[in-house]
């Protein structure tokens, strides 16, 4: 009985396992991807046979719709192999557009040499494959950073234009499809891919009513193509809801692709840019209030020139724009656009909280420019200033001295823009998304900067000092009679202002005087941008330095200088040095003038005439005189002069002067300002 039994039951165990593998290979099929090859085994495949293979479509549950079951995929054969001892397989690739699903695999095989000649073909492994999708293979997005400024316009027909849209791009090889894999029985339209953000759900358009009230997406079929699909994200909140680092997988039917990093900014792309030139901006207006509250005091020393430039740059000493200073304020303001844009990209855009850190470089470079200015002024102190050039401050100061360029300055100029500009250029270039740091000055152009320090300050220790002109004032006016003689000519000047042997005075002599730092014992001059002969102009007074040679005070006398004693207008006269450095200055500062007297005098010497006129004009000072001159030019004394303010005076009018007479003041220091009736 025993062994009855036991030859019973070996063979239902064998059934029972068998059942038991089969329902477990439909529970649990062998996946395998479009594409791919699958090799399937036979126990009973011999040499020359020939193999059919069918798939049917196998329901995933009771009632389920079955995958392509009217057009299941046709497996592609190939070459038959041994596999092991007593079976062999056949290898077999699954066509890449198959339709996903569960299928059993069954089939037959045909050899002439067997009896019958075709059989069904007995098949050991797999029994059961499931087709689905591969992971789509991406490598990156197109852009990494959505900004407010990339909402662009949807190119599928069924998308709402007015809703704020933005285009993304999963780039691949060519074989990342244009579109996912249908798990449907029709297999001829595209199925659209889907997306997962890691963090967060995001629905797809299809199912959100009215797509403007909520974010979604869907893929822009027309927009994508084989190695490049193009999504849609939509929603007026979007970059609000998503701001801030995101990771988003393509999804082909379940099957993700492997995340790929996407930065959602609710702010523009220029945002980065736009605080820094804000920032700086204000930084500049608070410094001009900070100024303007001590505008009185600062005013009272500037001369000409915008208020914040003359507050900022000018070098008190020459009156004059300093470079030191300007190459500081410069390499400071590009410091603080760089670090704002650096900070802004940082937290706005990438959403960092961590305070970032100053570029390597830029801290040198700033000591540098901060170091130069200091010796720049030790040196001026030392050794005496530049040139002070033109009366008021210009932007050639930068690059002269005195008036004349200096090659040292150009230099220096030319790469402080340089590096500034290039400096700014990649800060403003560089890429919010991805600026891990500021650009560091390298240590080649910090050596480039400290030789073209070196070079400036070097200038400043080899140049002689250059003239500063303090104060211009008239000493002393003469004036030669017609026909002087030149014994008589040379009297009418006081000793102190007596010209050297070979220049005859000639007309209205005018001294003036000067004082200031390094003036040039006997420099020369020009007037009005015209250089002077050397017999129209003398110097006295001149006691130079035996240290320097340079003087602090000098008189200049000018010859035959009528017009610049009557009726003057203010002209620019300039001191030249030997070097070619200059400084200039305005005379008369002051000048006297008469704009109206009132009343009329009457043409007839008999009429009745007023005892006195009121003359008005500019710069009336105590101590003015007057006189009558006819017009044979017999001169009329006027008894008395009377000054009333600066602007107005009145004159005594002497029997006789009449209409066709003119009327001369003369100021304490004898200019002159004449007006005829």
């Amino acid at each position: 009985m025993k062994s009855k039994s036991s030859k019973l039951i070996a063979p239902l165990l064998l059934l029972w396992s068998a059942v038991a593998w089969g329902q477990d290979s439909v529970t649990n099929p062998q996946q395998v991807h479009p594409g791919d090859s699958i090799t399937i085994t036979s126990p009973t495949l011999t040499d020359g046979d020939k193999v059919t293979v069918d798939l049917t479509p196998v329901a995933e549950a009771p009632g389920a719709t079955v995958a392509c079951a009217g057009n299941p995929p046709k497996l592609v054969p190939q070459p038959v192999g041994i596999q092991g001892p007593g079976q062999t397989a056949i290898s077999l690739g699954v066509p890449p557009n198959a339709c996903l699903g569960i299928y059993q695999i069954g089939g037959s095989k045909q050899n002439d040499k067997s009896t019958p000649p075709t059989s069904a073909l007995q098949v050991s492994s797999p029994l059961y494959i499931r087709i689905v999708p591969k992971a789509p293979e991406v490598t990156t997005l197109y852009p990494k950073g959505l900004f407010t400024d990339n909402a662009t316009q949807p190119t599928s027909p069924s998308s709402t234009n007015h809703i704020p849209t933005y285009a993304v791009t999963f780039l691949g090889p060519p074989s990342l499809r244009k579109s996912g894999h249908c798990a449907a029985a029709d297999n001829a339209q595209p199925c659209p891919y889907s997306l997962q953000f890691s963090d967060r759900a995001l629905s797809s358009c299809d199912q959100v009513s009215p797509p403007n009230s909520q974010s979604c997406y869907q893929q822009d079929m027309q927009g994508s193509q084989d190695g490049a699909v193009r999504f849609l994200f939509q929603g007026t909140n979007f970059l609000k809801e998503f701001s801030g680092t995101r990771k988003v997988s393509l999804v082909d039917q379940r099957a993700e692709s492997d995340p790929q990093d996407l930065v959602v900014v609710n702010a523009s792309t220029t945002t980065p840019r736009n605080y820094a030139i804000g920032v700086t901006l204000a930084l500049v207006v608070l410094i001009y209030v900070l100024l303007n509250a001590a505008r009185k005091t600062l005013g009272a020393r500037k001369v000409g020139g915008n208020f914040l430039l003359t507050a900022l740059f000018l070098d008190e000493q020459t009156q004059t724009y300093s470079l030191s200073k300007c190459q500081f304020y410069a390499w400071t303001i590009a410091a603080v656009l760089g670090y704002v844009f650096f900070a802004v990209a940082r937290s706005v855009v990438q959403g960092s909280a961590v305070f970032p850190d100053i570029p390597s470089g830029l801290p040198g470079i700033l000591l540098a420019s901060a170091g130069t200015s200091v010796l720049a002024t030790g040196i001026t102190t030392s050794k005496g200033s530049k040139g002070a050039g033109e009366v008021h401050p210009t932007l050639a100061d930068f690059i002269t001295s005195g008036g004349v360029v200096a090659p040292e300055r150009l230099q220096f100029v030319v790469w402080t823009v340089v590096g500034v500009f290039t400096f700014l250029t990649i800060v403003f270039r560089s890429d919010p998304l991805t600026l891990s740091d500021l650009p560091s000055i390298p240590n080649g152009f910090l050596q480039l900067m400290g030789i073209s320090s070196a070079g400036y300050l070097g200038g400043k220790l080899a140049r002689k000092a250059g003239p500063v002109i303090k104060t211009l004032t008239v000493l002393n006016v003469a004036t030669v009679p017609p026909g002087a003689t030149l014994a008589q000519a040379v009297a009418q000047l006081p000793q102190q202002y007596q010209p050297p042997a070979g220049i005859t005075p000639a007309g209205d002599l005018l001294t003036l005087n000067f004082k200031g730092e390094n003036l040039d014992p006997k420099p020369k001059i020009k007037i009005a941008g015209q250089p002077l002969r050397a017999d129209q102009y003398w110097i006295t007074g001149a006691t130079p330095d035996p240290q320097t040679n340079f003087c602090t005070e000098l008189n200049v006398t000018l010859n035959a200088a009528t017009q610049y004693v009557e009726n003057p207008k203010s002209v620019t006269l300039t001191l030249v040095n030997s070097d070619g450095q200059a400084a200039d200055a305005t005379f008369p500062t002051d000048a006297m003038c008469i704009n109206t007297v009132a009343p009329a005098l009457p043409a007839d010497a008999n009429a009745p005439v007023p005892a006195t006129v009121s003359v008005t004009g500019n710069n009336f000072v105590a101590g003015t005189t007057a006189q009558w001159l006819s017009p044979a030019g017999v001169a009329v004394p006027a008894p008395t002069v009377t000054v009333t303010n600066a602007t107005q005076l009145t004159v005594s009018r002497p029997q006789g002067v009449v209409g066709g007479y003119t009327l001369v003041l003369t100021s304490p220091v004898k200019l002159r300002a004449t007006k005829t009736m």
